[in-house]
């Protein structure tokens, strides 16, 4: 421990660097991780015309399809199977809503979320080497030590911090996007040709 606290003190904005640097490194991996997570995630929920929709509804759901298009092909496989039941529509919109939002969060909402949960730890890392450098200090307030470590401290919590919020902003748009594609995907009744009657021709093809 000697040993350390001398290294420390021997070469104060070297470790500073190296610290602040692995930081600063591990934290743009999982920041970029996670925008590629975001861009795909926007990608598969896109918005499909309603005339796009149609032909595919009674085609098998697969992992690359369009959320929207998940959505109708899974609703009206189980309204097909389901027709000779009593099962209300209301309960099987209902249910392929939950479905397909619960494949979108385990595919990308999940993912994301472990993701920013990574960051404030990894600003933590350097907030606690920045405080192990000011108790080095011994109360000098012009130690290279305290200033190290003060700014070792400060910046990467900041940073980690900065990049959990951004991260955040992101997954709550993409959740409530997911979930306006779903209900929007499962508005469409036979037949589908048309949009629903609350749904004007020029909403239907535009966000």
């Amino acid at each position: 421990m000697e040993f350390i606290i001398h290294i420390f003190k021997l070469y104060p904005n070297l470790i500073s660097d190296l610290v602040q640097g692995a930081v600063y490194i591990g934290s743009a991996i999982l920041f970029f991780n996670a925008l590629w997570l975001i861009f795909q995630a926007y990608r598969h929920a896109r918005l499909i015309r309603w005339n796009s929709l149609s032909p595919l509804i009674n085609k098998e759901p697969r992992l690359d399809d369009p959320l929207m298009v998940v959505a109708v092909k899974t609703f009206h496989a189980a309204r097909k199977e389901h027709s000779e039941t009593a099962y209300p529509v209301s309960f099987l919109v209902d249910a392929t809503h939950q479905l397909v939002e619960n494949l979108f969060h385990t595919r990308y909402i999940n993912k994301i979320t472990m993701i920013t949960n990574l960051l404030p730890p990894m600003g933590f890392i350097g907030t606690i080497f920045g405080m192990i450098m000011i108790f080095l200090a011994k109360g000098d307030p012009n130690s290279d030590l305290n200033t190290t470590g003060l700014g070792a401290a400060l910046f990467t919590t900041l940073m980690a911090l900065t990049c959990f919020v951004i991260l955040e902003v992101f997954k709550k748009s993409l959740i409530n996007l997911a979930a306006s594609r779903i209900e929007r995907a499962l508005s469409v009744q036979e037949p589908i040709s048309s949009p629903p009657d609350d749904v004007t021709p020029a909403e239907a093809l535009h966000p």
